[in-house]
């Protein structure tokens, strides 16, 4: 249970695919360390590694190294390879929605700040406004399309999104997402902390407070892990 719980978080629960790629100039690689602390039923677990992005291939690699050792490696394909060190095991799976490109990393990468893919998955702006210096977008679903999420808030201040807001049909929220600690990479801004707030029924929620360090680019960056080779030998398993 403490497994599934830590080794979903790394992938978004919404954002589209789109066909992103590397806006920082003259880069092909980028890692990043990480500490995440996951707040769930009034207790705190928390989550430490790395992260590594490839363009070629559009690979994003996750190396957990705290409270287990574990690689995930996804590509812009959305196969994903789920590799547990301890005991040698490989869980393999492949769908759109858990394609690299769905990484919020990915539109901040590519400098895609406006709307973080929402326009690509079928969410057009309802109405707008400013309040305080900060411009405030509302998204809905197209007619047709099939959600749960029936509206969208986004905020952005300096042309950097800092927060959202998913609402459902009810009108009740979904989840928030804060950006915040913005560092200038290459060209474009990376948020080195994100809030996600979860909620679920019951008014319980989920909190995962994530915060980004020790950037590198290129031929700083790690190759065992920006080039992670899953054993041979590892034992192939089906989910659990």
């Amino acid at each position: 249970m403490l497994k599934q719980l830590i080794l979903k978080w790394p992938i978004p629960l919404l954002i589209a695919i789109s066909s992103a790629s590397f806006c920082l100039t003259n880069t092909d690689a980028l890692s990043l360390n990480f500490i995440s602390k996951i707040l769930e039923k009034k207790k705190y677990i928390t989550v430490e590694g790395e992260v590594y992005f490839k363009r070629q291939g559009g690979v994003l690699t996750t190396h957990l190294t705290k409270p287990f050792e574990n690689v995930t490696i996804v590509n812009a394909n959305g196969d994903m390879k789920n590799y547990d060190v301890l005991d040698n095991t490989l869980l393999q799976s492949s769908s759109a929605l858990t394609s690299s490109e769905s990484s919020y990393f990915w539109y901040f990468l590519n400098g895609n700040y406006n709307d973080l893919g929402f326009a690509k998955i079928g969410y057009v702006i309802k109405d707008t406004k400013v309040d305080d210096g900060v411009f405030i977008t509302n998204w809905v679903p197209k007619p047709g399309l099939n959600s749960p999420i029936q509206k969208i808030e986004m905020a952005h201040e300096k042309s950097l999104p800092i927060y959202l807001e998913f609402i459902d049909a009810k009108n009740k929220p979904l989840g928030k997402i804060f950006f915040s600690s913005y560092q200038k990479i290459g060209n474009v801004n990376i948020p080195l902390k994100i809030t996600e707030i979860a909620y679920k029924e019951k008014n319980d929620s989920t909190v995962t407070i994530k915060v980004y360090s020790n950037p590198k680019i290129n031929n700083e960056v790690n190759l065992t892990y920006l080039d992670f080779k899953i054993p041979a030998n590892a034992k192939v398993v089906s989910g659990k």
